[in-house]
């Protein structure tokens, strides 16, 4: 299903789905399918459509971000309750390889307690021609999600405090602000900063690079790579380690969609649920009040 009639076309053409099968609406689709699930994967969806995909039969799984503002997302969530639906949004960049050892590393202590951390993120992304190009607050609103996603999932602590910067550096092909600072409290007063933008030059992995210091060492992830920086005291040389990260039997959008089927077939809320979900998109969305009354 598409609204557009040239997508719908090339999509249908691809995947061999006969000219029967593709629909304009979904009032459509639902009317002609019997279906368990809705994969809904337009970034922009609008808010009607999202409700309407959890009052309908199937239960959804929703691309990020959940909505398009807070009372919205908590409108999904509502819905999907009271529905008794499952609504699962995808935060794929949570099932890689190098953020399941990192979190397992974090959470195990393996250089201590957490002190603070950070998190860059540098990709010269061009969607020039797309809704990117002009869209309010490019970086925080479409890709920081992830991150701020992936923060809440590596330390194990939500997002309790934001304060955000946003700025559009001269160089920059978007047309609103790509480029982000951005100071987080995490539960426990723990500290934690993430810096982005769509700069040339040396790049990060769409991962970003971390830095998590704690109080034997530090964890690092670069380049998907993972080091465990580890001193036995004050002004002593450390020792690095390399940590391999063993393979996922499933990662990516194999992991999120599997985690789907079985909150569906069990009727418990996978990982990353729509309410859970909801305190990350919180972030997002203080962070964007902090950056306009940053520009007053």
């Amino acid at each position: 299903m598409d609204v557009s009639a040239d997508a719908l076309q090339k999509a249908g053409e691809e995947s061999g789905v006969p000219m029967e099968r593709r629909f304009a609406s979904l009032q459509e689709a639902l009317d002609s399918v019997e279906a368990d699930a809705i994969e809904r994967d337009a970034a922009r969806s609008s808010r009607r459509t999202r409700a309407f995909s959890l009052r309908a039969r199937p239960a959804p799984d929703d691309r990020k971000p959940i909505a398009d503002t807070m009372p919205n997302a908590l409108e999904m969530v509502r819905l999907a309750r009271e529905s008794g639906r499952q609504l699962l949004v995808s935060q794929n960049y949570r099932f890689s390889a190098p953020v399941q050892k990192l979190k397992r590393l974090a959470q195990d202590e393996a250089a201590g307690t957490l002190g603070h951390g950070h998190l860059d993120f540098y990709i010269p992304a061009d969607f020039t021609g797309s809704f990117r190009e002009t869209m309010e607050f490019p970086l925080l609103v479409d890709m920081a999600i992830h991150h701020l996603d992936l923060i809440r999932c590596v330390t194990g602590r939500d997002i309790v405090r934001v304060t955000a910067q946003s700025f559009r550096p001269s160089w920059s092909w978007y047309q609103h602000n790509p480029g982000l600072k951005m100071l987080l409290e995490l539960d426990g007063g723990v500290p934690f900063s993430y810096s982005g933008d769509c700069a040339r030059g040396q790049t990060t992995s769409w991962n970003g690079a971390w830095r998590l210091q704690c109080a034997d060492g530090s964890l690092h992830l670069e380049s998907d790579r993972i080091r465990v920086a580890r001193c036995e005291k004050v002004g002593a040389n450390a020792t690095v380690e390399d940590i391999e990260a063993p393979a996922l039997e499933r990662d990516g959008q194999n992991a999120t969609l599997h985690a789907f089927a079985e909150a569906i077939r069990s009727g418990t809320p996978a990982e990353t649920g729509g309410e859970d979900n909801l305190r990350s998109f919180g972030a997002v969305i203080a962070g964007v009040q902090s950056a306009r009354e940053a520009a007053q």
